[in-house]
């Protein structure tokens, strides 16, 4: 077994339901076995209804209304049909992964947010999961492309020697031999095999979409209107 095919570390399936630890608990990304492939189809089949052209026409045009996770989580969320508050997915988002004990705030934020995207389900946990991933990894891609875009390099030229070179999630966590061990993501930034993120189209997406509006705020032209 590699070590990518190698489960996931459990995590703890006894938190309050609209919990931190519920939600940890409930999305794919923390399962194993049938759990992790039923909770990621629900994934899959939401994605397949947003299609990435209209994702990156919307974060182009949203660009200058806020910061890349504030404009990411806003525009995912719209085409998602989600009516959740973008700064709350921010602020739950900063403890959605098991090594980091949640604050006050982040509770009360996915308490917000599991409210508004319908109360505690398996579906609830794979809307909000979604929008946290989204969230910080996507917001990462398009921080790293910056430089590049800044230094002449057309968007989707930048994300693409991210992707290559930079990517933001370099390490994710496996249980090897009853150890928990980060493994690199070395040419794989989108993740392999049954665990592969769900939405890199709609990741580059996004993210190029960002990167557009900055090109033509700095007025090198009209790339990537829509």
């Amino acid at each position: 077994m590699t070590s990518l095919a190698a489960p996931v570390p459990p995590v703890p399936a006894d938190g309050p339901p609209g919990s931190v630890a519920w939600l940890r608990a409930s999305v794919s990304r923390f399962s194993n076995g049938s759990e992790h492939t039923r909770r990621r189809s629900l994934a899959v089949e939401m994605l397949a209804r947003v299609e990435p052209e209209a994702l990156r026409c919307k974060a182009f045009s949203q660009a200058a209304d806020g910061d890349a996770q504030s404009v990411v989580v806003e525009v995912l969320a719209g085409e998602l049909g989600l009516p959740v508050v973008a700064s709350d997915v921010v602020t739950a988002a900063a403890a959605y992964h098991p090594h980091v004990t949640p604050s006050a705030e982040a509770e009360a934020a996915l308490g917000r947010l599991v409210a508004a995207c319908g109360g505690p389900s398996e579906l609830t946990a794979a809307r909000i999961g979604l929008l946290m991933q989204a969230c910080a990894a996507t917001a990462g891609l398009i921080g790293n492309a910056v430089p590049l875009v800044l230094a002449g390099k057309l968007p989707e030229e930048a994300v693409a020697e991210v992707l290559r070179a930079d990517p933001p999630v370099s390490h994710t966590r496996r249980r090897v031999d009853g150890e928990d061990v980060l493994v690199p993501l070395a040419g794989t930034p989108f993740g392999a095999g049954p665990r592969e993120c769900p939405g890199p189209a709609h990741a580059i997406a996004l993210a190029t979409g960002v990167l557009a509006a900055l090109r033509v705020t700095r007025g090198e032209g009209a790339v990537g209107l829509c």
